[in-house]
């Protein structure tokens, strides 16, 4: 089986999407039964700038540059992982394209307005030509079937999988610990958020939430990631609460580090308001951390039985009465963590990549 993956510049960003391709390609070259080539090699793209530039000239090269490619290459079938494919079928190969959420139509408001349109445009042709449609859970599975009024047998299943984050010696768990206490000002037990600091993942209610957690516990809380779309109503939010000095923004953090917020954190909180999966629930589970997360599908489907949840992700009192319970019972937060690391192992790649192996099959019409 050949497979060519194209993922629209995601792994070149250092994106969720380009992790996840990259990932993706990683485990396919581990089974003999598939030759995988990554993405073709588009250095020019990668110069032009601003990056609305870059989309044009990247949607043309597909009708062009990648065709020849793919001409050359032969790929039985072709995985587009990042929703952008050519308008025109030139070889053979058949269409895999995974749509990761539905955020341009179940929350609008939580996209700058050229990207809520170009998704509205690039999603539903790519949804028509593909020969596979893949979603990183069955919540999202079951939006793109409905919303697109598409036969359940066209659209499958296929998790994302722990980002495998590095295991730390005790004097690297030393070394980032202190610099982390020097350049962060983390000098307390913490709250640990990971993700994009944006307006969908519902960061205001959980800085107002921890406003009130703080009146009861000696606390801080660290917001791990990029400043994303949204990002001033965050941190207006934390400066109204007159306790500034209990919030942590770490900015972009390495694996390594990123792994040290997860070992030294009390409790992980994910209060999105829409996901399409949500690596960090996976990551969190890994390292054992309790959760306590938002109802929404895709989070309940990840975690289930290993977070404690409330049911209105505005309602900021219930965030914080959630926390403030796990914080009380360790014994609970035990075995919360208990419960995750067992259910983390669900979503290792080696237990995932059989997934992307039986829906490729399906595609290519072979048992």
């Amino acid at each position: 089986m050949r497979v060519l993956l194209e993922d629209g510049f995601s792994i070149e960003k250092g994106t969720g999407i380009g992790r996840y391709t990259q990932s993706l390609a990683n485990e396919l070259g581990r089974r003999p039964e598939v030759e995988v080539f990554p993405p073709p090699a588009r250095e020019f793209i990668r110069k032009i700038r601003p990056m609305g530039a870059r989309r044009v000239v990247y949607a043309a090269w597909l009708e062009t540059g990648f065709q020849r490619q793919v001409r050359k290459l032969a790929p039985d079938l072709i995985h587009f992982t990042n929703h952008l494919v050519p308008r025109a079928r030139k070889s053979g190969a058949r269409y895999v394209v995974t749509i990761h959420d539905l955020t341009a139509w179940r929350f609008p408001e939580a996209l700058p307005s050229f990207y809520r349109q170009y998704n509205r445009i690039v999603v539903p042709r790519a949804v028509k030509l593909a020969d596979l449609v893949l979603c990183p859970s069955d919540a999202v599975r079951n939006e793109v079937i409905s919303h697109f009024d598409l036969k359940p047998a066209l659209v499958r299943t296929a998790w994302n999988a722990d980002s495998k984050l590095p295991e730390l010696s005790a004097q690297a768990q030393e070394e980032i610990s202190s610099r982390f206490r020097k350049n962060l000002g983390i000098q307390k037990p913490f709250v640990l958020f990971v993700g994009t600091l944006e307006w969908r993942k519902n960061v205001t209610t959980l800085v107002e939430a921890f406003a009130r957690v703080a009146k009861e516990a000696d606390l801080q809380l660290v917001l791990a990631g990029r400043f994303g779309y949204g990002f001033p109503e965050i941190e207006a939010a934390i400066q109204r609460q007159g306790c500034r000095e209990r919030y942590v923004l770490t900015g972009y953090v390495s694996d390594e580090e990123l792994s040290m917020l997860y070992t030294m954190a009390e409790l992980f909180a994910y209060p999105s308001r829409y996901e399409g999966f949500g690596i960090p629930l996976v990551e969190a589970m890994s390292f054992g951390l309790p959760i306590v997360a938002s109802r929404i599908p895709a989070s309940e489907e990840v975690a289930r039985e290993a977070a404690l949840y409330y049911d209105d992700p505005e309602d900021a009192s219930a965030l914080a009465e959630q926390i403030l319970i796990l914080l009380g019972n360790s014994t609970l937060g035990s075995e919360l963590g208990s419960r995750g690391r067992r259910r983390a192992e669900l979503f290792r790649w080696e237990q995932v990549i059989q997934m992307y192996l039986d829906a490729y099959q399906s595609c290519l019409g072979r048992n």
